[in-house]
């Protein structure tokens, strides 16, 4: 089968490099179907497409076409806490427990909502073992969260919260939007309504996908023998300490999971976003614009600085790796997301990222369907980020 792939939509003629780079992903059989998106000083010049929707390839890539982006939902959550910060709502310094009293059970009285934000707190999953129909229930997650004593003293180490970062970001952020406006609202209606709606973003991504918007959804393509999370890291419990296992195996989450209607539906905000590199991109390029996008914005200069304000920089309990962590976003570490050390951004299993760079004002979104093994640097967004900043 020809891997020649129409790739359809636009690119400034002076970031034709990034197009010959999307066109190669495909040329050599890198790709089913994709999206990539790039913005700079808040105005989109690259917005591309191509490819198929389904593993069978009878199904095109649309401009519309969205898909599971796992990880990168966890930038969006953090970018939800982070304008609720910047109106007052919340302050990085003071105790969950101030917003959520339950949190403060099992010796995390004094976790703070930066500490919770970068990995610190200590309940990177639950101790015991629930069932993917149990992660769907909002108030039960939370519940066991808050419940639950830490793995390791808060602040002390970082692990990444793999499932249920957007949980307890999500339930701090419903706590104080509430404590002001009476009325709760959910981590996704938030999105929508803070981030998403105003830079014209809704239609790109949901966290929470109408039944309405279904037939848009590409089908996820995992890596064979790659299916369930975590299997690059250890992969059974025997080679994976507690915090890990908890992390990854509570509930057991599997790449075909992101087909599921179910999964699509509930709010997940740590790992089931539905969007395309376009959704992505519009909330990294108001992030790299001082918030602004096309005239609108979403958060003010002040309060992106506050959001990426680096927590810690060190080996990661759960991941093995030395992570550099802001309250919510992965900070640029060996030029992960381009040359700016100050650049800030999340990447998803399997490939998808979005970043921004406020330097060179630039956002970037990227989203597939044909998963990788990378956990991060997919070969594939290296070659479009260093396609976009040869352009530049």
């Amino acid at each position: 089968m020809s891997n020649n792939i129409a790739i359809q939509g636009t690119c400034a003629p002076a970031f034709s490099k990034v197009q010959d780079a999307f066109a190669a992903n495909f040329k050599d059989g890198k790709e089913v179907g994709s999206s990539f998106v790039l913005t700079i000083e808040g105005e989109v010049v690259v917005d591309l497409w191509g490819g198929f929707a389904d593993g069978a390839r009878t199904k095109p890539w649309n401009s519309d076409t969205i898909i599971n982006t796992y990880s990168t939902t966890k930038g969006m959550a953090a970018t939800v806490v982070g304008v609720l910060a910047d109106e007052g709502l919340i302050d990085y310094d003071a105790k969950v427990a101030e917003y959520w009293p339950e949190f403060a059970s099992a010796g995390k009285q004094n976790v703070t909502v930066a500490q919770l934000l970068s990995h610190q707190a200590g309940v990177c999953g639950p101790r015991g073992r629930i069932e993917m129909e149990e992660l769907y229930d909002w108030d039960s997650v939370c519940a066991t969260l808050a419940a639950q004593w830490p793995f390791w003293e808060p602040g002390t180490a970082n692990g990444y919260h793999a499932v249920v970062f957007g949980h307890i970001a999500g339930e701090v952020a419903r706590r104080a939007y509430a404590n002001k406006h009476g009325v709760t609202k959910s981590l996704g209606e938030l999105f929508a309504e803070k981030v998403a709606g105003p830079i014209g973003a809704d239609s790109d991504y949901y966290i929470g996908l109408p039944e309405a918007e279904d037939h848009r959804v590409a089908e996820m393509l995992p890596v064979p023998g790659s299916e369930q999370l975590g299997s690059g890291l250890g992969g059974s419990k025997k080679r994976m300490n507690d915090a890990m296992y908890s992390a990854m195996a509570h509930p057991p989450l599997t790449a075909h999971i992101a087909n599921d209607r179910a999964w699509r539906a509930a709010e997940v905000p740590g790992a089931n976003g539905q969007g395309n590199a376009r959704g992505i991109a519009k909330v990294y390029g108001a992030l790299a614009n001082g918030g602004e996008l096309e005239g609108k914005r979403i958060i003010s200069q002040e309060g992106i600085t506050a959001m990426t304000k680096e927590e810690c920089f060190r080996k990661d309990m759960v991941i093995g790796v030395r992570m550099r962590w802001s309250r919510g976003f992965i900070l640029n570490k060996k030029e992960l997301y381009g040359p700016n050390p100050d650049a800030f951004g999340h990447s998803g299993w399997g490939g998808s990222f979005g970043f921004a760079d406020n330097k060179a004002k630039l956002g970037m979104g990227y989203a597939m369907n044909q998963m990788d093994t990378n956990i991060f640097g997919d070969p594939r967004g290296v070659r479009l980020i260093e396609a976009a900043y040869g352009s530049l």
